[in-house]
């Protein structure tokens, strides 16, 4: 009997405790992995705050963008120039060259051109980082305002805004006659590297040594000539090469853009400014052009030669793509590699929509 009641009593202690530990039991914690979201970086080399000035203007089939970025203390200084700036900002009659004018104050000066860049200006050559505006002239498909918009936002580390708030972030100004699109954005910096536009198309850089016939992204083949080395590639660019010669080296870019990337005449003649000739009308285009079949469609090519340095072009437009093959280097230089030149564009196949 006193057994008995010994192990009922110990029993009733274990149910006692038991029943205890579940009341005083804590709701289960359910653990979830969640990516850290990094704050963006500051001015790499300030570590302040960066400030964007921008101004879109849409005029016909163009789109012509100015940006001028920097440390936020640096753009203080240099917001009303660059106001004034875009203020003088006219536009020529239809098919008139050039197809937009400036004044430009006089301490800027002008900076290196490339196949987005319609022209540079240094605002300030010896600050750290250096101060460029930037022109850029692309076709009216070249991304949406709201896109433009977020993408600078992103650039000095501010959030997207939504289509009905793009109101309260931009400022309508009619300026000559054109409504301009005006933007003034500061934040604590953007990630660090490079971004892409929304014009350019986004394909990844070929292998750092291809073989002949490599495939890639957009491309489907290409033979690249034996004496031509592959170097690293530009900030657009798909591929980059150079070629050295007793008499100096030239350098070979291959570049997609999306839509017609502000048509063959702008960017032709943006090839000749780079060599120090002045733009043509659209008929004297016409007439320098020379047809090149390739493996996918009809390249169209120019030699432009200028004083010292000479340009061989090639475009080829495929349904969403514009292709850009330019070389660039001394007259003598590439005037021997025009025959490696012309091969080379010929060997190029794209992929069906090149997208």
């Amino acid at each position: 009997m006193t057994k008995s009641v010994t192990d009922l009593f110990k029993v009733g202690l274990v149910l006692f405790f038991t029943l205890l530990a579940q009341g005083c039991k804590k709701e289960e914690i359910t653990a979830y992995e969640v990516n850290r979201l990094d704050p963006p970086e500051r001015n790499s080399t300030t570590g302040e705050p960066v400030r964007l000035l921008a101004a879109i203007f849409s005029k016909g089939d163009s789109t012509w963008f100015f940006k001028l970025i920097g440390p936020a203390s640096k753009l203080s200084t240099k917001t009303e120039d660059f106001e004034t700036f875009v203020r003088t900002v006219r536009f020529s009659a239809e098919g008139s060259t050039p197809p937009i004018q400036w004044n430009a104050p006089s301490n800027w000066k002008a900076g290196k051109t490339n196949e987005l860049r319609y022209a540079t200006f240094l605002i300030d050559p010896e600050a750290n980082p250096k101060l460029e505006l930037t022109v850029i002239k692309l076709g009216k498909d070249a991304g949406s305002i709201l896109a433009n918009i977020n993408r600078w936002r992103e650039q000095v580390g501010l959030g997207p805004v939504s289509e009905g708030d793009l109101p309260t972030v931009i400022k309508k100004e009619t300026i000559q006659g054109v409504e301009a699109i005006l933007a003034d954005y500061t934040g604590p910096g953007g990630k660090k590297g490079a971004m892409t536009p929304p014009f350019a198309k986004s394909f990844p850089k070929m292998p750092a040594n291809p073989p002949s016939n490599q495939a890639s992204p957009g491309v489907k083949e290409f033979k690249k000539p034996d004496t031509w080395e592959q170097v690293p590639n530009s900030a657009m660019s798909l591929a980059t090469f150079k070629v050295n010669e007793t008499a100096g080296k030239a350098d070979i870019t291959l570049t997609p853009l999306a839509g017609p990337a502000g048509g063959l005449e702008s960017n032709i003649n943006r090839w000749r400014q780079q060599v120090g000739l002045a733009p043509q009308s659209p008929e004297m285009i016409t007439s320098a052009l020379t047809k090149l079949q390739t493996k996918s469609s009809v390249a169209l090519c120019i030699d432009i030669e200028g004083s010292t340095d000479r340009i061989l072009g090639a475009v080829i437009s495929t349904p969403d793509t514009t292709w850009f093959v330019k070389m660039k280097g001394p007259n003598t230089v590439v005037k021997m590699q025009k025959q490696s030149f012309e091969s080379f564009v010929s060997s190029l196949q794209f992929a069906d929509g090149a997208k």
